[in-house]
């Protein structure tokens, strides 16, 4: 339920996190309530505003270390479709010093793209994609590269280029497939949601002899979480969601 968060479709993910956070503020007040009906109410509170400090700092602290390691996956992600994206361009002009080989190898590039395009990136928006299958018109192409007739040294040079180029883009495909399956680890979102909870707590204790203003501060306190957890889950996968990293830059260069 959780790694399903960042592959939700946004109004979902919205209506699931703000649900999840306001349930726990209202189980709180709901507490309160029963509390004070049943003669408890002093035993939680009010107490002292400052208990909210540090709780705060926590929650923070634990949504900046997971701020961190997503935006760290989606530039790593977007660095690799770059980095794919310039090594096809580079096959693409490299070619250029074997006119007779170009077309066939223009051709591979087309429909290794559209592949891309067609298959890979919806399965890595679903988390499916795996490395088990190789990108068999790219292969093509390399194994065309490794075979090209050098007669000069330009060619020589071209050629060497040309196989870094192809292993540059399938080191590049290989990176974008990993950081695919790039998720919110379950037990720290979990985590963060019970320290949310623990917030409301005491945010609902400290205004515990008036529950108006109980409700107002919880319902304040919990829409700013909930913002916070919807901007977290909703870019936890670079290439699912209303974030999504998309294949524009492959399409740029897909030779016509």
């Amino acid at each position: 339920m959780v790694a399903w968060l960042g592959h939700a479709p946004l109004p979902v993910l919205v209506l699931v996190v703000f649900a999840a956070v306001y349930l726990a503020a209202a189980l709180v007040l709901a507490g309160l309530w029963t509390a004070r009906r049943s003669g408890h109410g002093e035993s939680l509170g009010p107490l002292s505003p400052g208990l909210l400090s540090p709780l705060g700092l926590i929650f923070g602290l634990l949504v900046g270390f997971l701020v961190a390691d997503v935006w760290a996956d989606r530039d790593d992600a977007a660095a690799a479709v770059s980095r794919e994206a310039s090594a096809l361009r580079d096959v693409d002009l490299l070619m250029g010093a074997f006119p007779a080989q170009r077309p066939e190898v223009r051709r591979l590039l087309a429909e290794q793209i559209d592949e891309y395009v067609a298959d890979e990136w919806p399965e890595m928006a679903d988390g499916d994609a795996t490395l088990t299958v190789a990108p068999a018109r790219l292969v093509g192409v390399q194994s065309v590269v490794l075979s090209l007739p050098v007669q000069t040294e330009g060619q020589r040079v071209a050629q060497d280029r040309l196989v870094t180029a192809v292993d540059q883009a399938l080191e590049s495909r290989r990176t974008r497939l990993v950081l695919s399956g790039s998720a919110i680890d379950p037990l720290r979102l979990t985590a963060l949601y019970l320290v949310a909870l623990t917030t409301l707590a005491a945010m609902g204790c400290i205004h515990a002899d008036r529950l108006r203003r109980a409700a107002v501060s919880l319902a304040l306190l919990a829409t700013a979480m909930a913002l916070a957890l919807t901007l977290l889950c909703a870019q936890a996968a670079p290439f699912a969601g209303y974030f999504a990293i998309d294949p524009d830059l492959l399409l740029q260069v897909r030779p016509m």
